[in-house]
């Protein structure tokens, strides 16, 4: 059962993340580090510009579920950056947060907690084409398992796995999202 956030809940994180922000800025303030504080203010601004193109894709649930992954202790940290484009994903939004949150739990299920385990999800929005890219660093139980899976998941049109690579400490996933013309 996916967890769903209540506005209380979802202002009491942003306000925390932004005060975690903030406390970092007066920090280097203090300690006159201008050209860090500099360097922060930028990433902040990032993040803000790809929390605005996740949002555009218009698929709710799965920006939800990419926004608020973080929120709640996990074997895993997950990161995320989409490139310039715009998209539509609101026909797909459903299946792209459901096998989404499949994947994550597997992996969450198959991390090794003692370790840094690093999710990174790259969405690249190109003409007609839309892909997403999971790169998993860190250490996992089975790796075995994580291709089983991967063999017989059969994302439902338009998603459709498009290649998938398990090593020693790494997985890269690629997930392409069909358009209507494909």
């Amino acid at each position: 059962m996916e967890k769903r956030w209540t506005v209380v809940e979802v202002m009491r994180h942003a306000r925390h993340d932004w005060l975690n922000k903030i406390q970092l800025i007066k920090g280097h303030l203090a300690l006159n580090k201008i050209e860090r504080v500099q360097e922060i203010i930028e990433d902040i601004i990032g993040e803000m510009h790809q929390e605005t193109r996740l949002t555009n894709l218009k698929a709710e649930r799965f920006a939800e579920l990419v926004m608020t992954y973080n929120w709640e202790p996990r074997p895993l940290f997950l990161e995320y950056e989409i490139t310039d484009g715009e998209a539509d994903w609101s026909r797909c939004d459903e299946q792209l947060a459901e096998w989404c949150r499949k994947f994550f739990r597997l992996l969450e299920a198959q991390a090794d907690e003692r370790t840094e385990n690093h999710l990174c999800l790259s969405i690249e929005l190109s003409g007609r084409r839309a892909a997403l890219f999971f790169d998993y660093r860190g250490t996992f139980r089975d790796g075995e398992a994580i291709r089983t899976w991967l063999e017989r998941c059969e994302p439902s049109p338009p998603l459709r796995l498009a290649s998938f690579a398990v090593g020693e400490g790494e997985l890269t996933v690629e997930l392409e999202l069909l358009t209507a013309e494909s």
